[in-house]
């Protein structure tokens, strides 16, 4: 019987012992790593501007659905996501004003007065700055983030349209329509150092990524003019299309994609070489190109048309035509790692969802002529890129 326990009791060990390292196993398999990081459900936010009901929508886009609708002031262009997340813009072009929304709150809690007509702006990249191109008249406004109020007011020609700031905030570009020049604004001073002849209403600007050229739109003339900043001069001027406004990089930044809102074609363009390398027939009103995240296929806002085309980014061929309804996109957003793309509608009333592995439109949420858009957590507006 005393051999029996004791030869239980060794048994027990060693199925203790046998137990114990198989556990060790189940856990600690190859070296020590650490625990994979836990993942959260923190919704994707979108705020979209209604300037056919003087509201901002703020959507949970990942559940499709409006979570807040704030009213703002008088048809309001865009939303501008301030630097350190706690407010958000409206550029009220029907007045002469920005709503400063409280995101946190949600709800308008100051109107800021600047020039007329407010449209489109960027912010130097401590985040203590705003500058906003009041495109009714002949100004751009300077606003002090901290104060939420204007510092400075600068003449930078008639028509003030966009802006584009340089990567170490020294210097900001602003288009004027009316005179066709582009005003160099030294950031130190708040004065303008110069003005850059560019053509017919001068437009769209984009800057390059690394802040060494300046990229015009001249509408009325139908061209692009490359400007140096580093001898603030045109060193190119490229024939693009009647209507010549938006232009966009692609990814890597060799092509620029050029937006030719009467011919109805985004002109494609060699940045190294400054030639044409593909015309693409987006539609009337082609505006914006929109690169999805995988880098593969471009889609684009046309103002004016009833559908958004999905381009090849190798072939530059359009590959799907997605029907939308009554038309009228104008600025796109992908969300959930570009499951989705958001869409504006200028005449449709309704924001739209795209399943863009379908490309087909799953669902259409109600809204009065929706125009700008922006997803929570993206960069502060700098014009480059």
């Amino acid at each position: 019987m005393k051999t029996k326990l004791m030869n239980m009791k060794r048994i027990n060990k060693h199925l203790i012992l046998t137990f114990g390292i198989f556990m060790a196993g189940a856990f600690f398999t190859g070296p020590l790593q650490a625990a994979p990081a836990e993942k959260t459900d923190e919704a994707t936010i979108l705020y979209i501007t209604n300037e056919g009901s003087n509201t901002l929508s703020i959507i949970d886009g990942s559940k499709q659905e409006v979570i807040a609708t704030i009213p703002v002031g008088k048809t309001p262009h865009h939303p501008w996501l301030v630097p350190g997340g706690k407010y958000v813009f409206t550029d009220n072009r029907g007045e002469n004003t920005l709503s400063v929304v409280d995101v946190n709150a949600g709800k308008m809690i100051k109107t800021i007065t600047v020039g007329n007509a407010p449209t489109h702006i960027v912010f130097t990249p401590d985040g203590k700055y705003a500058y906003v191109a009041n495109t009714k008249d002949n100004t751009t406004s300077v606003i002090d983030l901290a104060k939420l109020e204007v510092v400075a007011t600068i003449t930078t020609g008639g028509g003030s349209h966009d802006p584009a700031i340089t990567p170490d905030g020294r210097y900001v570009y602003v288009t004027a329509r009316k005179p066709g020049h582009v005003a160099v604004i030294d950031t130190a001073t708040n004065k303008v150092i110069k003005t850059i002849p560019t053509g017919g209403k001068a437009n769209g600007v984009r800057m390059t990524s690394d802040g060494k050229f300046i990229w015009v739109g001249n509408t009325s003339a139908g061209t692009v003019s490359v400007i140096d900043t580093a001898q603030n001069k045109v060193v190119a001027t490229i024939k693009s299309g009647a209507g010549t406004h938006n232009i966009r990089f692609s990814p890597d930044g060799k092509y620029a994609y050029v937006g030719n809102m009467k011919d109805g074609t985004h002109t494609v363009i060699n940045t190294a070489t400054y030639k044409i390398v593909a015309q693409i027939p987006t539609g009337k009103g082609a505006n914006i190109a929109y690169f999805h995240p995988d880098g593969k296929r471009i889609y684009f806002s046309i103002n004016k048309a009833d559908e958004i085309p999905v381009v090849d980014a190798k072939t530059n061929k359009i590959i799907k035509m997605i029907p939308i309804g009554k038309g009228g996109t104008h600025n796109l957003a992908f969300v959930d790692g570009g499951r989705y793309l958001y869409a504006t509608s200028w005449f449709g009333d309704y924001i739209l969802v795209i399943d863009t592995r379908k490309n087909e439109v799953v669902k259409k949420i109600p809204a009065k002529f929706s125009n700008g858009i922006k997803v929570k957590g993206s960069p502060p507006a700098t014009g480059r890129g």
